[in-house]
């Protein structure tokens, strides 16, 4: 019997709640490789369709197998759920897993010391309002279960083709991350572990500005040595912001950072780069948007990336400059310039 065989009798249930392009990805690949999976959405109309059509439409056309059950009911969805992975946008997280929390009550894991459901955060963002990494919020509400976040160079329309990629599971808890890694792998996507949660989050949520940084630099054509510099210039900042957070070097310089960076620096499947290249074009980040048709996280991760390096004092003169240009306090074409004319230093 092969190991997708013995996979496809496992008892472990994945409710994967959002059904947007994140969460219908996920729960179309995990199904299709034998998962035990429901889907849930917030809205139940949505719902209501997918059950009829099995198929999503928007962002990203998604097949749904018959495996996957879709349902409207959230305490339905995640009723005795091995894994909860939480496919909602970095500023709905806190409101989903207060709900979440009361439907899933912790149980035992047999032979093991920790408890389940194991909540597993795919959104890569900070909260606005508390400037929390996603980690932080789930742990603020549910402290009694453990917490995972899924990260890595992710695009969700390379994966539906089919095509290989890896992502990493981070968690300060060696044997929660090796039971998601092992039920979450599946051939084409390779999975690891990283100890370094704070790291693993921050790599993946920080990206997300440079990828609008390089959307804007693509789209006005400013050519390889200046994405080069670009892509370089950022990651320096997201070091020296995750450093001063507790992360460590070297996961930003794995997959959930300079992996992530360099796939959604790279490629118009990102909608942060959409975005930054359609503000190039002329476009508002309101007109943007539209035009990405997604949540593009890269929005109110600037603003409150740069809240939190003005606190730590931290100088981060990319983000501050795609904070400003997408508020409309300067265009595209002149942050570009301002950072370009910043003071002579040392690399």
């Amino acid at each position: 019997m092969s190991s997708e065989d013995v996979k496809a009798q496992s008892p472990v249930k994945i409710a994967v709640l959002g059904a947007g392009s994140w969460g219908g990805t996920l729960a179309w690949l995990l199904a299709s490789h034998g998962r035990r999976v429901t889907l849930w959405d917030h809205e139940p109309a949505k719902v209501s369709l997918l059950k009829r059509r099995r198929r999503l439409n928007h962002p990203l056309r998604i097949e749904l197998p018959v495996l996957i059950e879709i349902i409207a009911d959230l305490a339905e969805a995640v009723d005795g759920a091995d894994i909860v992975l939480l496919c909602c946008t970095s500023q709905s997280m806190r409101q989903l897993v207060t709900r979440v929390v009361p439907l899933a009550p912790s149980r035992d894991k047999p032979g093991s010391s920790w408890k389940l459901p194991v909540l597993v955060s795919a959104a890569k963002g900070l909260e606005l309002t508390t400037l929390y990494r996603m980690s932080q919020v789930i742990t603020e509400i549910a402290p009694h279960l453990p917490v995972c976040a899924l990260s890595g160079p992710n695009l969700a329309g390379e994966i539906l083709k089919g095509l290989p990629t890896a992502s990493v599971i981070g968690s300060d808890m060696g044997p929660v991350a090796a039971f998601v890694q092992e039920e979450l792998s599946v051939p084409t996507v390779r999975m690891y572990t990283n100890p370094d949660l704070v790291g693993v989050e921050l790599g993946g949520t920080l990206k997300n500005i440079i990828a609008v940084a390089a959307g804007v630099s693509d789209g006005l054509e400013l050519g390889a040595n200046a994405k080069a510099a670009l892509l370089t210039r950022g990651l320096a900042e997201m070091i020296r912001l995750s450093s001063a957070l507790g992360a460590q070097k070297t996961t930003l310089a794995g997959l959930s950072g300079m992996g992530d960076l360099f796939a959604t620096c790279t490629s118009p499947l990102s909608r942060n780069y959409k975005l930054g290249r359609s503000m190039a074009g002329g476009l508002s980040c309101e007109e943007a948007k539209k035009v990405v048709g997604g949540t593009a996280e890269g929005i109110p991760t600037a603003e409150a990336v740069c809240e939190l390096s003005r606190k730590l004092g931290i100088d981060m003169p990319i983000a501050e400059q795609v904070e400003s240009a997408l508020k409309g306090k300067t265009t595209p074409k002149r942050a570009i310039m301002s950072l370009m004319m910043r003071p002579l230093a040392s690399e």
